[in-house]
């Protein structure tokens, strides 16, 4: 099964459970497939989100039965550096900083990290240190945010520690 087609039967299930489908990737070989599975969801994914996604997620694939054989299913949080994969993300996350690579038709391969100014019909526009930068959506082959911190809540952790009996 192509990952398009398993994606659209993939994400009514998430959107039914409340989730994003961020990016999926299918890794290995034919025989033994990976299905690899970001999600997330406003407020953000924990790992029981994960668990319980995954048991979701493997039911239906057991269903269908879209691989010979044995599959592997991996469900995770997109990080902290979030991948960009659809135009809306790039909407959301205007502001942000980003990097991008992108097959540029007179260098080749190039690589932009900058500040995420607008994202309208496939154009992103991405300000960098050299300056503004226009890039079709089509010509990108990898985006994710950049120079995230990943902050936690040290009051809340203690919370939760004290919850489990821990100190």
């Amino acid at each position: 099964m192509e990952k398009k087609e398993l994606e659209k039967v993939i994400a009514p299930e998430l959107a039914a459970l409340g989730f994003e489908c961020v990016k999926l990737e299918l890794l290995g070989s034919p025989k033994n497939p990976i299905v690899r599975l970001y999600i997330d969801r406003p407020g953000g994914v924990s790992i029981k989100h994960c668990a319980s996604v995954s048991r979701a997620i493997g039911l239906v694939l057991d269903e269908m039965d879209p691989f010979p054989g044995r599959y592997l299913l991996e469900v995770s949080s997109p990080g902290n550096n979030r991948p960009l994969t659809k135009e809306e993300h790039y909407v959301r996350f205007v502001g942000r900083e980003a990097r991008v690579q992108c097959l540029d038709a007179e260098r080749g391969k190039k690589t932009y990290t900058g500040h995420i100014r607008s994202c309208i019909n496939g154009l992103l526009v991405l300000d960098t240190d050299e300056g503004e930068r226009s890039i079709r959506l089509s010509d990108i082959s990898k985006a994710n945010l950049f120079g995230q911190e990943y902050k936690i809540d040290k009051k809340q952790k203690k919370t939760r520690r004290n919850k489990d009996g821990r100190k």
